[in-house]
């Protein structure tokens, strides 16, 4: 059985980065004026777009969670001197030491990138980012001195210097640029239904999949206002960052009545915790509108119609990776949790044995998965006894 499984219903593994070692806030574009279309495609859905880099066309992740990153494979096919050695935090708050560089050009359509910071990472040999063949990340600071607009729907981005190339459908909400990677932050407001109000400063997170996470330290200052109608809480494991897994802790799933993001009123929104020091929403909500994020007069654009009605599905359990196993992260349903707990390893989905996959296999069925209204599974308790369980969706 090949090692590491991602999640097989809910993919939470996340490449958010940050550091305060180095200065990301450099390198210039050549271009004065410009507008550029560039066509991507979604790998595993995720927005993976052409660079080319000395000539060579390379495929980079656009993740705007994230600064720069360059695989080794490309650190060696450009030769570039390493600037330093850093220490890095990955979305779990997990440490590694990581090495800068500098790229001196980098071209995305016909716009020339010169002198951008970026990170070096192993990630041909990562067990989920080799599987989406990719030779790098484009984070958010290239992007700082540009209006980029992404639309999953055309499946295209646009790059210019002015909004005005831009023209927006809606009015902007402010956003604020952290650190030198200039990682973009939104208010995001909730209501709860004793009508009580809370805004919770996210990350824009292009590289993570889901709605909406927030992170434990926001929860403990919410909870006491009673914003939100708790649907469950486990302990356990729920995501896996870039670095790995954390040790299992106190999660919670709840509810709100509902959310106000820039211009738009989201219903039916779950929302699930995460260790991350920073709460963050993901790219799922390009699902329901195209974004626009204004660097250079830090301001964003979500062009909806003003509500976004989500599908009304709670999860009952997060499947996620440890010691090469793919194992139950967390249980929300209470009567679930009286047959399955954190640790016990997954053996099958319905027909489908999991020792006969591989990581990439597994990626490849998420979606399919997560169509199916029921479904069985087979687990090992750590006591090594067998259990088949039915799991439908409510």
């Amino acid at each position: 059985m090949k090692t590491k499984f991602l999640s097989y219903f809910i993919v939470l593994i996340t490449t958010t980065i940050f550091s305060q070692e180095v200065n990301f806030d450099i390198g210039t574009i050549n271009e004065k004026k410009y507008f550029e279309e560039i066509n991507f495609e979604l790998v595993y859905d995720k927005i993976v777009l052409p660079v080319v880099i000395n000539g060579k066309k390379y495929q980079f992740l656009l993740d705007t969670g994230a600064p720069n990153v360059i695989s080794k494979k490309v650190f060696d096919d450009l030769n570039l001197e390493k600037t330093k050695t850093l220490n890095v935090n990955d979305a779990n708050n997990l440490n590694q030491t990581m090495q800068a560089v500098q790229i001196p050009k980098l071209e995305i359509g016909s716009l020339r990138f010169e002198n951008q910071a970026a990170l070096i990472y192993d990630l041909e040999n990562h067990n989920l980012l080799g599987c989406f063949k990719i030779d790098g990340f484009i984070g958010s600071n290239l992007l700082r001195n540009s209006v980029i607009k992404i639309s999953l729907s055309e499946k295209k981005i646009t790059l210019s210097d002015n909004i005005k190339n831009i023209n927006p459908k809606v009015k902007p909400s402010k956003i604020k640029l952290f650190g030198s990677q200039k990682a973009p932050f939104i208010e995001f407001d909730f209501v709860g239904t004793n009508k009580e109000k809370g805004t919770d400063m996210v990350l824009i997170d292009t590289g993570m999949d889901g709605y909406y996470e927030m992170s434990n330290r926001a929860f403990t200052i919410f909870e006491e206002h009673k914003i939100f109608e708790i649907l469950g809480k486990s302990e356990g494991i729920n995501s896996v960052g870039l670095f790995g897994t954390t040790k299992p802790t106190l999660q919670h799933l709840f509810t709100v009545e509902k959310g106000i993001l820039n211009n738009a009123t989201i219903k039916n929104l779950v929302i699930n915790t995460t260790d991350d020091t920073n709460s963050r929403i993901g790219i799922d909500f390009l699902n329901y509108s195209d974004l626009i994020l204004d660097f250079k007069n830090k301001q964003a654009y979500f062009e909806t119609n003003g509500a976004i009605t989500l599908e009304n599905t709670i999860p009952k359990y997060v499947p996620t990776v440890l010691d090469n196993k793919f194992i139950i992260g967390l249980v929300w349903d209470e009567n679930l949790a009286k047959e399955m707990h954190f640790g016990d390893e997954i053996i099958s989905m319905d027909a489908q044995k999991i020792s006969e996959l591989n990581f990439c296999d597994i990626l490849s069925l998420k979606r399919e998965g997560q169509k199916k209204l029921s479904y069985t599974l087979e687990i090992k308790t750590k006591e090594n006894k067998i259990k088949t369980l039915k799991i439908e969706k409510q």
